[in-house]
C-alpha cells in the first residue's frame, strides 16, 4: 500500500469505527418518601431485566454488587441494597414498553419518613437528624444530593419526567396547606438549576381506604398538580393496602408502578402531537365494534401498535393496517407508531 493510501485509511478509520451518536436517554426523577421507594416482596416476574431500564445506584451495595452514582441494568431494590418492590420497578418496565427505542434511567431519590421540606432548595428539615442521606449522610439536605444525582443522568440524557410520591409526614395542622407551594417551589428550583423546562410532574394519591391514615391529604395532591406546570395526579383508588396505615402490598406497588407509567406514558405523548412533533397523516385511524371486542385500523401500516389500560396493563400489541383488542368497555390508551409519527389516542368504549 502506498504512503497516500495509508493515509486516506487512517482517515477513514473513525468512520468505520464509530456508528451513529446513541440516543439520549430518558432519565425520571423518583422522590418522596417510603411509598416511593417501597419495599415489600419482589418475586421472580418483578426481578425480570429489561436491560434497557437503567438505575443510578442508590447506595454502596456490596449484596447486589451496585456503586453509588454508577449506572446499572434495574431490578428490586431501586432505593436499598435489598429486593424490595416499589412503584419505580413497572414504572420502567411499562415506559420501556412502550418506547422501545429509548433507553430509560431512573434516578432513586426517596427517603422513608421525611418531609416535604427535606427536599427543598436551601432548606434544612427540622427532622433532618432523623434520616440518613446515601451515601454518607454529608449532605445538609436532599436538594443538592437530587441535584449531583440528577446532572449525572443528565450526561446521559434528558430529564424527562418527575414522580412524587410524598404527603404521609405532611398531612396535618398548617403542613398540608403549604404542601402544594412547597412541591411547586421545589419543582422550579430544578428546572432553573438544570435547565429542562415543563416536563410531566406525576403526583401520587396517598391510601383512602378505611385504614388509611392519610386521605385527607389528597385534596391538597390535585392542588399541587394544578399548581405545578404539566402536574398530574396518579390515583390511589382500589390500590391493595399493607398491613399498616401507610403502605402498600407487593400487588399494590405493582399497580401503582403502573398507574404511574400510564399516566406518564399519556402525558408524554399527548405533549409530543400538542407540540406539532406528529405529522397530522400519522392520526387516521378508525375503530369499530366486532363479534370479538374492538378493531382499530389504520390508513396506513404502523410499524407498532399497542393498546394498554389506565393502569399501564398491556392488553394487545401488534403491527400493520389493524389490531383487534378483546375489551369490550373502558377506557383505554392507544399508541401507534407509523412511518409519519406517532399516534396517542384515549379510546372511551362504552357501547
Amino acid at each position: 500500500m502506498t504512503r497516500r493510501g495509508s493515509i486516506a485509511l487512517l482517515l477513514l478509520l473513525p468512520l468505520l469505527s464509530f456508528g451513529a451518536a446513541p440516543k439520549p436517554w430518558k432519565v425520571f426523577l423518583l422522590f418522596g418518601q417510603s411509598n416511593m421507594a417501597g419495599g415489600a416482596a419482589s418475586n421472580a416476574e418483578d426481578s425480570k431485566k429489561n436491560p434497557r431500564v437503567k438505575v443510578l445506584a442508590y447506595n454502596n451495595c456490596s449484596s447486589n454488587g451496585r456503586s453509588y452514582n454508577n449506572w446499572y441494568t434495574a431490578a428490586p431494590s431501586l432505593h436499598s441494597c435489598g429486593t424490595g418492590l416499589g412503584p419505580g420497578d413497572w414504572f420502567g418496565k411499562v415506559v420501556a414498553d412502550s418506547f422501545p427505542d429509548d433507553t430509560i434511567a431512573l434516578v432513586p431519590c426517596a427517603i422513608g419518613g421525611v418531609d416535604i421540606s427535606f427536599f427543598s432548595k436551601g432548606v434544612i428539615s427540622s427532622r433532618r437528624k432523623e434520616f440518613a442521606i446515601p451515601p454518607d449522610n454529608q449532605w445538609a439536605g436532599a436538594y443538592p444530593w437530587m441535584l449531583e444525582r440528577l446532572k449525572l443522568a443528565q450526561q446521559k440524557g434528558e430529564i424527562a419526567g418527575i414522580l412524587l410520591h410524598q404527603g404521609e409526614s405532611d398531612w396535618r395542622d398548617t403542613a398540608r396547606t403549604k404542601w402544594p407551594g412547597r412541591v411547586a417551589k421545589i419543582v422550579s428550583d430544578l428546572k432553573s438549576d438544570l435547565k429542562f423546562g415543563d416536563v410531566p410532574v406525576l403526583i401520587g394519591e396517598l391510601r383512602q381506604d378505611s385504614k388509611a391514615c392519610c386521605g385527607a391529604h389528597n385534596p391538597f395532591v390535585a392542588t399541587a398538580a394544578k399548581t405545578v406546570p404539566n402536574g398530574h395526579v396518579v390515583a390511589s383508588r382500589g390500590l391493595e393496602a399493607g398491613n399498616d396505615a401507610f403502605h402498600l402490598t407487593s400487588v399494590g406497588y405493582r399497580d401503582l408502578g403502573k398507574r404511574f407509567a400510564a399516566e406518564m406514558i399519556k402525558a408524554l405523548k399527548t405533549s409530543a402531537v400538542s407540540d406539532n412533533h406528529v405529522p397530522a397523516s400519522a392520526g387516521r385511524w378508525n375503530m369499530s365494534r366486532t363479534a370479538n371486542g374492538i378493531l382499530v385500523e389504520f390508513a396506513s401500516p404502523q410499524v407498532r401498535i399497542e393498546v394498554r389500560d389506565l393502569n399501564g396493563g398491556l392488553l394487545a400489541a401488534g403491527a400493520g393496517d389493524r389490531l383487534s383488542i378483546p375489551f369490550d368497555r373502558g377506557v383505554l390508551l392507544l399508541t401507534a407508531v407509523g412511518s409519519t409519527g406517532t399516534t396517542t389516542a384515549l379510546l372511551p368504549i362504552s357501547y
